[in-house]
């Protein structure tokens, strides 16, 4: 069996739950996902999820079932604000990320940032 890269599992159930947009269990992950990866496994990284704070669950029947506790914007945003707080040089870091965006990024970038000043 090959080994996934660090964090696709957890990126690919998380994919998987928003795309369900509904609180799912993990038989429904694996259906979503077309995986042949057991129960316990998707239960494990879900459980892991929840450590984290991505992922909510609430007890229905004898499992729970999950939902993610943000949208994926708001995590990609998240994650973006947790990379900069990490750096020494924040204005590098964002001139490095804004001379990479493609044209209609760019764009889009600013006219957000136009109508949040």
């Amino acid at each position: 069996m090959t080994r996934r890269p660090d964090g696709t599992l957890e990126t690919d159930v998380l994919q998987a739950l928003w795309t369900l947009d509904r609180p799912a269990s993990p038989s429904d992950v694996i259906a979503q996902m077309q995986t042949e990866l057991a129960y316990t496994s998707i239960a494990t990284v879900l459980g892991r999820l929840c450590e984290k704070g991505l992922v909510e669950r609430r007890r229905q029947g004898r499992g729970f079932v999950y939902r993610p506790s943000a949208t994926e914007a708001e995590l990609t945003a998240r994650r973006i604000h947790s990379l900069l707080d990490a750096t020494n040089d924040r204005a590098s870091a964002l001139a490095g990320f804004a001379h990479g965006l493609d044209p209609a990024d760019a764009a889009s970038l600013r006219s957000l940032l136009e109508d949040t000043a």
